[in-house]
């Protein structure tokens, strides 16, 4: 995990999970991680063992949090030399930005550091916080610096918010479950405006639901929080299985707030 820099003062967070066999690349990185314009690409690429030349690209939008009207990513072409990829606790460089037809758009720097190194520094944040006589007991309730990089290692849809999903699937299996302490959030679940789940208990078990999309029409789900359960906020996990793709997510809402999920064909 890490961050794009595109001039001094914007930076964006971004993941990248990949795997290297015999040199080729495969993956798939997200950027603005639980942001208003996540978006998730795979990736593919390459490692050169002997020469340690590394290089990515992303080449296939999965999904996005950004409008789809007038819909044009701009995707990064990462190249540099790693040593010891599968080793190597961080590297960085310059990306360019092509757009899906090859024009150049924004281009930048690529900072990345391993998802241990990140958790392990949060830890030591967290020690020096509650050890300090300067913060207020308040704030060391509050504040915590591994939570916050746990939050950015997972996606999540907040209040209002709407990820589209492209697929390529005419199915597309649509499961929701409580992936933590099961405490009796309970939901409302609307397909293209059809309440499908009513009053809806969460519980450890999937609800899995088969949805069908169409060309050139769009499924879109709508999750309503009737409550917060017993521990505040009402979280649904969310898992997204097509040909292609497995997508997980989460929504995070306090009552009656609600989030959209819109299934985009692509065929």
């Amino acid at each position: 995990m890490g961050a794009i820099k595109l001039n001094d003062s914007a930076f964006i967070s971004y993941k990248l999970v990949f795997e290297e066999t015999d040199g080729t690349i495969k993956g798939y990185s997200i950027s603005d991680l639980g942001g208003p314009y996540e978006t998730k690409s795979n990736i593919t690429g390459s490692y050169n063992q002997d020469t340690q030349d590394f290089s990515f690209k992303e080449y296939d939008i999965v999904y996005t949090k950004s409008p789809v009207d007038n819909f044009d990513m701009c995707l990064v072409h990462f190249s540099n030399s790693v040593r010891k990829l599968k080793t190597n606790k961080m590297f960085e460089g310059k990306f360019e930005g092509k757009y899906i037809d090859s024009k150049p758009c924004l281009s930048g720097d690529l900072f990345m550091t391993s998802v241990e190194i990140a958790q392990a520094r949060a830890e030591k944040i967290d020690k020096k916080l509650q050890k300090s006589k300067r913060v207020s007991a308040e704030i060391k309730d509050k504040f915590s610096a591994g939570v916050t990089v746990d939050t950015l290692i997972q996606s999540s849809i907040k209040k209002g918010e709407n990820l589209n999903i492209f697929t390529k699937s005419k199915e597309v299996i649509f499961s929701i479950y409580d992936s933590g302490k099961v405490d009796n959030d309970r939901i409302n679940l609307y397909i293209n405006d059809k309440l499908v789940l009513e009053n809806f208990s969460l519980t450890a078990k999937k609800q899995k639901i088969i949805l069908t999309t169409i060309k050139d029409a769009t499924v879109r789900v709508r999750i309503e929080a009737i409550n917060e359960g017993l521990s505040s906020p009402n979280t649904v996990k969310i898992e997204i299985l097509d040909n292609d793709n497995l997508i997980s997510t989460r929504t995070i809402l306090n009552t009656s707030e609600d989030a959209f999920i819109t299934f985009i064909n692509k065929i």
